[in-house]
């Protein structure tokens, strides 16, 4: 598994620590990535003056992108052959004769910086280890969309090789694998099913989805049915007065699996007769005969009095589960639980006659953690459980996100302000210093560069890094291009009509008469809206003022000063900013393919920190599925002693 460059880096990289000096000293001293992932944010590209583009771009840059088509300005970022165009800039001829695609050609500047951004990005080409591709059997792929079933596919298989040389290499074999945040336990479910039969411990802080994995259990066959027998307590029998069946029953249930009607010869019943009864397990007409008569009463409803295996499948692994909300990554005493758990039952079940004495300990687990698109600090906390717990022996995390990762050395700073956005959740998570959050190695936490000691990475550069530009197509990036245009005109409107005051430049980046301050111009979210919402600016604006009107703070004030806008003046503002969408397109897809940096530092520092640690012998990053299906395809991998 382990591979001759730990990090998936271009050939031209070697050393692995020269290139990780070359991405931070990169990251921190351009200021043209430091302001494109981080220093501004799209809603203020049309309520800032001097405006963005004009204050960002230099103006050869501009004065290129005037003459070319936003498409062709993606495919060059994206996938133009650099080095032939930077090798044709170099090669003397300065008077302008030269030409890309009929227009202008490139300014060099602006070649260099495209291929500084593409040799220090993490490459994220998937190569399967095995041949074939994977399949999961439909009962245990239930609920899965196309994009689901492929991580889950790849990275199960993934995670089971990975195990078997984890057992080769230290010479006892894993005993549980243990999924952080597991959700719906696709994952899991589908680990601990055939070929792979491991025992998971899935750990999720979500009744609600424990719930509804136990019940896809049921349908991958890892739960057993179970048979429910019961009786009638209203027919007595003539001989001894004691209850007797009268025959058959039938049952309906909910998707939970539980009891809600029952109906038999002489008796009916509902789940709102009885409340508390306990059944649990049961699928729907199944038969009761008078043979197989309960021993227990009920009031007015059947009781759980035994169940019984109906069926025998091929052998399988174990689920088991654990509500928790994970705060860090100390896992000993939930591991110890578990292990003690299964060691009881296994006990009780036995049929021969053992001496149980006080000396008899359960097992030793040997753990290796896993995870499958963990938001924010959740990875962070698998990642140390490696080092934390003696009997976690790898981890294997791919995480998700990054928006959600706090800050742990305070704000970055910029050489130019002005730019800057004073969005209260930048400084709010900028000051918040949480021990958890990024970074996680003393290598980027001690960096020393031009702006002070330490790689800062705002919620604003981590949130572009989930950008995914490599899969952009001509229909889906307009469509993109015209959502965010529709968000910042909307912006614009909120300013023009007082119900956010215009945007202040920052004096200092988070200056104290700055903390709470409404001239953010930026804090009111709208979410999500239909696909209808953005059929005209029309429907975005009433979807997003109707949306905006139920919130606690500004909802009035939206509803107030937006109830008076007419068509017409809608109709003015398209017009008036129209030709700002071009420029707003290509803010957007420099971001977007600057953000990749983002994401290679973050990724690269969790691999580091595990590099720290005397108990690790390896650690490595990879793609584990294709990024065309799954733009967060890169897995943290390690390995203790």
């Amino acid at each position: 598994m382990p591979r001759l460059n730990p990090l998936p880096l271009s050939e031209e990289w070697t050393d692995p620590d020269a290139y990780v000096d070359a991405l931070l000293t990169f990251a921190t001293s351009s200021d043209m990535f430091r302001h494109l992932c981080g220093g501004v944010h799209i809603l203020d590209f049309l309520t800032r003056e001097p405006d963005l583009y004009t204050s960002l771009l230099p103006e050869e840059w501009r004065a290129f992108f005037d003459k070319h088509d936003v498409q062709d300005i993606i495919h060059l970022v994206l996938r133009e052959d650099i080095a032939s165009l930077l090798k044709k800039c170099r090669e003397g001829d300065q008077d302008g004769g030269k030409e890309w695609r009929g227009a202008a050609f490139p300014p060099a500047d602006f070649l260099e910086y495209i291929y500084q951004i593409r040799r220090l990005s993490l490459k994220r080409d998937f190569n399967p280890p095995q041949p074939g591709k994977p399949t999961i059997p439909r009962r245990i792929a239930v609920g899965m969309n196309v994009k689901k079933y492929h991580e889950v596919a790849h990275f199960s298989r993934y995670v089971d090789s990975l195990c078997t040389i984890v057992d080769e290499q230290r010479g006892d074999n894993l005993t549980h694998i243990v999924d952080f945040g597991s959700g719906q336990s696709y994952l899991g479910r589908t680990l601990a099913s055939p070929p792979y039969n491991r025992h998971i411990v899935a750990i999720e802080r979500k009744h609600q989805f424990i719930k509804g994995a136990k019940g896809m259990d049921i349908h991958a066959q890892l739960t057993e049915k179970k048979e429910i027998r019961m009786y009638n307590a209203k027919k007595k029998c003539k001989d001894c007065e004691e209850p007797q069946s009268t025959g058959t029953a039938k049952l309906d249930t909910n998707e939970a699996g539980e009891v809600i009607n029952m109906s038999g010869n002489d008796f009916a019943w509902t789940a709102e007769d009885d409340q508390d009864v306990a059944i649990v397990n049961v699928f729907r007409d199944i038969s009761l005969t008078p043979d197989e008569i309960g021993a227990a009463p009920f009031r007015n409803g059947p009781k759980v009095v035994k169940e019984k295996v109906v069926d025998d499948i091929q052998p399988r692994g174990i689920m088991d589960y654990i509500e928790h909300e994970i705060k860090d990554g100390y896992l000993e005493p939930i591991i110890k639980d578990v292990i003690e758990s299964a060691s009881s039952k296994t006990q009780e079940d036995s049929t021969t006659a053992v001496d149980k004495s006080d000396d008899n300990e359960p097992p030793e687990a040997r753990v290796m953690v896993i995870s499958l698109h963990s938001c924010g600090n959740l990875l962070h906390h698998g990642v140390r459980s490696l080092v934390l717990n003696p009997s976690v022996k790898a981890i294997a995390m791919i995480g998700c996100c990054y928006n959600l990762v706090t800050e742990r050395l305070g704000p970055a700073t910029y050489k130019l302000p002005i730019l800057r956005s004073t969005h209260p959740r930048l400084t709010r998570d900028a000051v918040a210093y949480d021990p958890h959050g990024f970074p996680m190695s003393k290598r980027l936490e001690d960096f020393e560069h031009d702006s002070g000691t330490g790689v800062k990475l705002n919620i604003t550069a981590r949130s572009m890094s989930l950008q995914a530009p490599y899969n952009w197509g001509r229909d889906d990036s307009e469509n993109f291009f015209t959502r965010h245009f529709y968000r910042t005109l909307l912006q614009r409107i909120l300013v023009d009509r007082n119900v956010l005051e215009k945007p202040a430049t920052p004096k200092d980046l988070y200056g104290p008469d700055e903390l709470g301050s409404e001239k953010a111009g930026n804090h009111l979210v709208v979410g999500s809206l239909r696909k209808a919402a953005f059929t005209s600016f029309s429907a975005y604006f009433h979807a997003a003022v109707a949306r905006l009107g139920r919130d606690a703070h500004f909802g009035e004030r939206v509803k107030a000063r937006m109830a008076d806008i007419t068509e017409d003046d809608l109709i003015r503002y398209v017009d008036e900013y129209w030709h700002a969408k071009k420029k707003l397109s290509v803010l957007w897809t420099l971001m977007a393919f600057s953000s990749a940096l983002v994401e290679a530092i973050i990724v690269v520092d969790r691999w580091q920190f595990l590099r720290e640690y005397g108990c690790v012998q390896d650690c490595w990053v990879e793609p584990v599925f294709e990024y065309g299906e799954s733009p967060r395809n890169l897995a943290v991998i390690g390995v203790k002693k």
